[in-house]
């Protein structure tokens, strides 16, 4: 769908808490589920649905009594692991209210992307995903409410795979969902997602990548503008779902309520947000400047002797996400200011295009755009301080071997 075609469809964007009503059999079996009340000796009532009524019909089947499949597509570092973590840990919750997270790994989501893609991180399909994609459509076809798809590594699909998603998912009224965040937060945050997946190229090399993409023909440059240009993301998978079947859920700005994405997300699949539990719900957190420029130099230094596998226990998710992130007082990593200049440009052109769509947006469009308080304003050395990364190292050293230390010993478990 071209935008273009939206050009005299006027912009919905609303606020948070939002006053369409909500899906009420889900929000009081969730409540029911969260604070149940005493029955007998010991005993726990079950939470006893409502009558249905037209609210309730619409928010849990389409106009033409078809189910609704909440179909969330990305974009990468916009908070979607946060987002997925609860839906995920509360999924039993979620299916007793009528609400279906599929999968029975917490992984199976990218599992599904992958096998709709036909790809994998290694390269080549991912074997492991086989069948995957149809897995999730017939638990979706043999549901009766609502169903909620999530995983950024859908974004990018190509044309011919997101026609057969929808014809695949056909017996649904499918609502596509896209959280987006500010540009000028977006590249740095992509380039140290890329670091810690073991990608060696420099920041200032990686923004050139971004702002010139057919440049040199990098992949990493158009991958992601696949990933991150709203505009062009939705009208290639949006196809003739009208505008207000296609939601745009802003990452607030630094400084707000630590669950506000979750309730601007919420709101969209008609969940009452209060009614579940986050917990401990892992938030992706971006690594500061010297600890991904030491990342990317430990990355130059390995050989194929250390394979994916290995790397993406030990490496990724236990030294970067585990150990570097949460290191206080980091260098942020920050756009240069010409740079951030060119980005404000772009994120405006890209708000102008999402208005002219008209599609339904959950927060502001003010969030897409650079803070007016200068507040980001400031720019990272292009190397940071020596010393700096041979803290990091230090660290690092020290996790690693106390992790193998703990590993050998049988206190933790691969």
């Amino acid at each position: 769908m071209c935008v273009h075609e939206f050009s005299l469809v006027a912009v919905h964007v609303r606020t948070v808490p939002r006053v369409t009503p909500l899906h009420s059999r889900v929000r009081q079996q969730l409540q029911a589920l969260r604070h149940p009340k005493p029955h007998g000796a010991g005993a726990v009532a079950q939470a006893t649905p409502d009558a249905h009524t037209e609210d309730t019909a619409t928010a849990a089947t389409g106009p033409a009594g078809k189910p609704t499949v909440y179909f969330h597509i990305g974009a990468p570092k916009t908070g979607t692991t946060f987002l997925q973590r609860i839906l995920w840990q509360n999924r039993d919750a979620l299916k007793s209210a009528g609400v279906l997270y599929p999968g029975d790994t917490f992984g199976a989501h990218v599992q599904a992307a992958f096998d709709l893609r036909e790809t994998g991180f290694a390269g080549g399909r991912d074997p492991l995903a086989a069948g995957r994609w149809r897995e999730f459509v017939d638990a979706a076809q043999a549901w009766s409410g609502p169903v909620i798809f999530s995983q950024e590594l859908f974004s990018p699909a190509e044309p011919g795979q997101i026609a057969a998603a929808m014809a695949a998912l056909d017996f649904a009224d499918v609502h596509l969902i896209y959280t987006a965040r500010e540009l000028s937060r977006q590249i740095p945050a992509a380039w140290q997602e890329d670091v810690k997946n073991r990608f060696t190229m420099r920041f200032d090399e990686f923004i050139s990548e971004v702002r010139d993409p057919t440049r040199n023909d990098h992949w990493l440059g158009q991958m992601f503008w696949r990933m991150q240009d709203a505009v062009e993301v939705l009208a290639r998978w949006s196809g003739s779902l009208p505008p207000r079947r296609v939601h745009i859920v802003t990452v607030p700005r630094r400084g707000g309520a630590p669950d506000e994405l979750w309730r601007r997300f919420a709101s969209v699949v008609g969940i009452e947000p209060g009614s579940l539990d986050p917990g401990p719900a892992f938030q992706n957190s971006s690594l500061g400047a010297a600890e991904a420029t030491f990342l990317r130099r430990l990355n130059l230094a390995l050989d194929d002797e250390v394979g994916w596998p290995l790397y993406n226990e030990m490496v990724k998710h236990h030294l970067a996400q585990e150990v570097l992130v949460n290191r206080s007082e980091t260098i942020p990593i920050r756009l240069p200011p010409a740079d951030r200049e060119w980005a404000a440009e772009r994120s405006g052109v890209m708000v102008d295009g999402l208005r002219t769509a008209g599609y339904d947006v959950v927060g502001s469009f003010d969030d897409l755009l650079p803070s007016p308080s200068g507040d980001d304003s400031s720019s990272a050395a292009d190397e940071p301080p020596v010393e700096a990364q041979l803290d990091v190292a230090f660290e690092a050293i020290a996790a690693l071997l106390l992790r193998i230390s703990r590993l050998r010993r049988g206190v933790i478990k691969r």
